[in-house]
Parts: C-alpha cells; sequence; structure tokens
C-alpha cells in the first residue's frame, strides 16, 4: 500500500471516534463547567494583550464543577475504551486510578489547565502510566473547559490581529494546519481549546523563521494533500493538509489522529514533535516555563499515534 492510502485508510479508522468525541463536546457545552471563570478583561485590554502576543487565557483564580468534571471523566474512558480497542487494557488500569479514588479527576483537571507538566509527570512516574496515554486522555479531558473558556473570553472581542505560531487563547502550540486548496490561505488548529487562526504560509509556527532555505515540506510519495512543514532552525514540526473544506467545517480532530505517517516520516528526518502538553510561556516567572521544551522521540516511534 503507497503512502497516500495508508493515510486515508488511517483517517477512516477514525471516523467513527471523531463523531462520538463531536458528540462528548457537543454534550458539554450543555453542562455548567465552572462555578467561577477566568479573568475577562475588557475588550481594549484583550486586544492590547493580543497585539503584544500575550494570550488570554489566566487560570488563576478559576474554580471548576466537581461533579461535572467527575461525570465527564466516566464519559470520556467509556469513549476511549470503546474507540481505542487496542489500548482499551491500559485505558481500563488508568480509569481504574479514579474509580477507586487513587487520582482525584478535578485535581488532576487543574493541573492540566494550570499547564503543570512537571506535576503531572510526577503522578505519571508514580502509577506506572503510560505518558503518551495519558497525555491524550489529559488534553480530550481539558478540551471541553479549555473551549468554554476560549469562548466566553472571545465573546465580546471582533477581529484581531495575531502573528504567532501558539495559540492566542491558551498558548499551546498548534497541532495541525490547514491549506486552503483555492487561495492557499493557511490556518493553524489548537488542539488543547479548538481554536483556529491565520497563520504565514512560509513561517515555521514554532521559532517564526522565515528563512525558506531553513524550511523544509516533506510529502509522502504521490500526495500532495498531506505533508509535513518543518524547520531546520528549531528541528520541530507541524502536520498541514490541504483541503477544499472550509475552516469551519474540517474535521480537525479525525485529520490529526489519522495522519501517523507524517509523523513517522517527520520523525525519520530527525524532527522533533512537541509534547501536546507544551505550552508558550511568556511570563519567566509563571508556574513553569515550558517555551522549547524538546520531547525526545523515541526509538520505536509514537505509542499514542498508533492507535
Amino acid at each position: 500500500m503507497n503512502n497516500s492510502g495508508l493515510i486515508d485508510t488511517n483517517i477512516e479508522r477514525f471516523a467513527s471516534f471523531d463523531s462520538a468525541l463531536s458528540a462528548y463536546f457537543e454534550k458539554s457545552k450543555k453542562k455548567v463547567l465552572y462555578n467561577k471563570m477566568p479573568l475577562r478583561e475588557k475588550e481594549n485590554t484583550a486586544l492590547q494583550r493580543l497585539n503584544e502576543g500575550s494570550y488570554l487565557l489566566r487560570n488563576c483564580g478559576i474554580e471548576i464543577n466537581v461533579s461535572e468534571c467527575n461525570q465527564l471523566t466516566l464519559e470520556l474512558f467509556d469513549l476511549l475504551k470503546h474507540n481505542l480497542k487496542d489500548h482499551e487494557e491500559t485505558i481500563s488500569t488508568l480509569a481504574d486510578l479514579f474509580i477507586e479514588e487513587k487520582l482525584s479527576s478535578s485535581d488532576i483537571l487543574v493541573k492540566i489547565l494550570k499547564n503543570e507538566g512537571n506535576e503531572l509527570r510526577k503522578i505519571i512516574r508514580a502509577h506506572n502510566i503510560p505518558e503518551d496515554l495519558f497525555t491524550f486522555f489529559a488534553v480530550y479531558l481539558a478540551r471541553p473547559f479549555r473551549e468554554t473558556c476560549a469562548e466566553y473570553l472571545l465573546e465580546n472581542i471582533g477581529k484581531y490581529d495575531w502573528g504567532y505560531g501558539y495559540c492566542p487563547i491558551c498558548g499551546h502550540w498548534p497541532a495541525l494546519g490547514h491549506i486552503g486548496a483555492e487561495i492557499g490561505a493557511r490556518t493553524l488548529w489548537c488542539l488543547c481549546c479548538n481554536t483556529k487562526w491565520n497563520f504565514k504560509r512560509i513561517q515555521c509556527a514554532f521559532c517564526l523563521n522565515e528563512d525558506h532555505e531553513q524550511l523544509e515540506i516533506l510529502n509522502p510519495e504521490n500526495e500532495e494533500s498531506y505533508r509535513v512543514h518543518a524547520c531546520k532552525k528549531c528541528k520541530r514540526y507541524l502536520k498541514e493538509v490541504r483541503s477544499n473544506f472550509e475552516v469551519k467545517n474540517f474535521p480537525f480532530d479525525k485529520i490529526y489522529l489519522g495522519t501517523l505517517p507524517l509523523d513517522i516520516i517527520a520523525e525519520r528526518e530527525g524532527y522533533i514533535q512537541e509534547s501536546m502538553l507544551t505550552v508558550r510561556y511568556e511570563n519567566p516567572n509563571g508556574n513553569e516555563l515550558l517555551m522549547y521544551r524538546q520531547k525526545e522521540l523515541k526509538e520505536n516511534g509514537h505509542s499514542l499515534n498508533n492507535v
């Protein structure tokens, strides 16, 4: 099978999972997820922050709805066990830690929302949990909460300029790029809060390098729709898809999950994939400085992406 067929087949494998995730997210929108929302500044102040390159979400002082958090945690585990059969045993083992109250859903969620990566890794080591699987669970558990914050923080803000590669709402690095097939506009997508923003075509999202000689496009053989946008300067890469589908209706989760061959191609060329927990801190005095934290690739590939 050629690479094109492999990617298309991989993507279709996630069709039912993507549908279940969409239903999970839609259901969560009807819930009251916070007892206290994050700080929302006035429009002028928010726009000034964005113009200065500061993303909007600051998690200090938030209060989550513990009951809804517990319910969503159980529903997410059921969803993952049903759709990721190859990982069902490991997912069940992780779920048991919460059911047996060895781990607290709300405590874990707060650590995720506050980007306390080092604390999360301590938990991973203490309970011998596969880091890739825990990270995957963590990102999707926090997604409804972060997406609620994104909608809340942008409620009274119109058009704004954002020239950075990290998310303007939560500060995480993009998981996927969308290239419009007709006009070639480039849109970046944040897996963590589902925010999308425009970005230059010829520029590294991670270090803002614009030297075309230091940028590389890697394509699977005989396939131009799927590609890797890689930077020789910082050694990071972003998966991209060229598509006629409008960004508004594009199935980002399904494409992101199904494009494992692109990760393999990038890894073989020596490029680095950032952890999904990595966030860009503009304040060195924050709870953790994670800018450009490199996650070394395992010799046997990405176990999470092998679902």
